[in-house]
């Protein structure tokens, strides 16, 4: 009997398993996936045209790429326009209206706000109506010309729709690749400045010469790559004079690869709006760019000059020598072994500290030029550096030293550097003077401190503690504790 119960309980439970499998799992995820008005893949639209009372756009696609057929031909900005597929190939139908109107300007559908078409690579889609949002719900009237039925889409799709020719247009002005870069010329109002690049290093070669930075130069060019227009002005402008373009503030022209092709930016004067009026060589169209964008191309000498105090391979550094103004001294010295120790100290180095040192005395680089050439280093305040550094590489010879004073400035602290024979001095950050501003006893481990026992200060630090209150100097009397003889009667009690 117990088997014969324990037989049927198993047929049920099978039975009701695959029920729920096979009938309400299919059910639910059918009821989980969201209905939308038409099923295709993005990538399968070949053609796309938004049709709005006052403008109509077409595009076409090309391969992967997209291009504005109507109402310029140009090229398309070929992401923006994915998206806007997407989000045709993707619109959620929220709600069917099943008493809606037979009065479509109730929903804005007598005359929509878009309609839109899509021709995928085997067939065109019935077009699709937009009309205006529903008063509630955050939801859009839309209509398939096919269907009479009114449903509701998202407030997003609507607008997501709305679009003009700039929104989906390729907004790149100039295209380049860095490695291609092998000239720079700069030319406007009091400026005249060429870059030229050779083995990989930057060099500005007028004015000049001067060594370049090739962080500055390399994120200037990121800065010309990135660069987006804000809007198109004109295509097919008649007179640059309008823009500020017969008579540039400012070109750019780039000599890119083995053949020095040229590629040019005008820069003219500003809109209404703050933007600036761009034309590129080769390329009617007239842009408009942020001014940021001018700022940052706008750059002079100084910002393209390479401010590196000492140059040195820091991977064969051996040793640095420390020789303060106030008399200290260190050195910290690499070894055979390439541990770093500090000479005529016994506790444990802190390599950390050390190889943390040596990065900073690599990296330091000045803000400003302060002087080039200088013959006064007094008023640089490097006559009597407050530090002096220097650098030893393979077989223990000196690759250079730095020289770190201050500057007189009235209450400003102006801290300078320079390559000891070099032929630049540079301003520096007082943050990096103060990282530099070490002593000995800085890069050594410090004893474990002992309740009771106060630790001892370093030879000649200012902050040495006194003796303490409670025990007599070796060279005073003693205090016997008495009254003081002197003291009126009233108080000696």
């Amino acid at each position: 009997m117990r088997v014969r119960t324990t037989i049927v309980l198993l047929v049920l439970l099978l039975g009701l398993g695959g029920y729920v499998y096979w009938v309400e799992v299919p059910k639910a995820q059918q009821e989980a996936k969201k209905k939308t008005l038409f099923e295709f893949k993005a990538d399968d639209a070949t053609e796309v045209s938004l049709a709005y009372d006052d403008r109509e756009i077409v595009l076409h696609k090309s391969g992967t790429d997209w291009r504005i057929t109507k109402p310029i031909d140009a090229a398309a900005d070929t992401p923006s326009v994915n998206n806007l597929v997407t989000a045709i190939a993707d619109c959620e139908v929220k709600k069917e209206l099943t008493d809606a109107s037979s009065d479509l300007s109730q929903y804005g559908l007598d005359k929509p706000f878009v309609t839109i078409h899509v021709t995928l690579k085997d067939k065109e889609l019935p077009a699709v109506l937009v009309g205006k949002n529903a008063p509630v719900g955050f939801s859009t009237y839309v209509q398939k010309a096919d269907d009479k039925k009114i449903v509701l889409a998202t407030s997003a799709f609507r607008s997501g729709m709305d679009k003009k020719v700039k929104d989906l247009r390729d907004k790149t002005i100039v295209s380049f690749d860095d490695k291609d870069v092998q000239k720079v010329q700069l030319h406007g109002e009091k400026k005249d400045l060429t870059l030229a690049q050779k083995d990989g290093r930057w060099n500005i070669e007028q004015p000049g010469p001067y060594a370049a930075d090739g962080d500055a130069v390399r994120g200037f060019l990121s800065t010309l790559r990135s660069m987006r227009a804000v809007d198109f002005p004109a295509d097919q402008p008649t007179d640059l004079s309008t823009y500020g373009l017969d008579a540039p503030q400012l070109t750019i022209t780039l000599s890119l690869g083995k053949d020095n092709a040229e590629k040019r930016l005008l820069f003219g004067k500003q809109t209404d709006k703050k933007e600036v009026y761009v034309q590129g060589s080769g390329q009617p169209t007239v842009y408009t760019v942020s001014d940021w964008v001018m700022r940052d191309v706008g750059k002079d000498v100084p910002d393209f000059r390479d401010k590196t105090v000492l140059a040195f391979d820091r991977d064969k550094l051996t040793a640095v020598e420390g020789k303060r103004k106030d008399g200290g001294h260190f050195k910290l010295v690499r070894g055979e072994d390439k541990q770093w120790r500090v000479e005529g100290e016994t506790a444990k180095p802190v390599e950390t500290a050390i190889t943390q040192y040596a990065s900073d005395l690599h990296d330091l680089k000045g803000y400003e030029i302060a002087a080039d050439h200088p013959t006064d280093l007094a008023a640089l305040g490097l006559d009597t550096p407050v530090l002096t550094l220097t650098a030893f590489g393979e077989d223990n010879k000196a690759v250079g030293t730095v020289l770190l004073g201050l500057r007189p400035n009235g209450a400003k602290k102006d801290y300078t550097a320079m390559s000891e024979g070099g032929p630049t001095a540079f301003l520096i950050r007082d943050y990096l003077f103060t990282r530099l501003d070490k002593q000995a006893p800085d890069f050594v481990e410090k004893p474990t401190p002992i309740p009771g026992v106060p630790t001892p200060a370093p030879p000649g630090d200012v902050g040495a503690a006194e003796p303490d209150a409670g025990q007599p100097d070796a060279d005073e009397p003693a205090d016997d504790g008495g009254a003081d003889e002197d003291a009126p009667a009233d108080e000696q009690g």
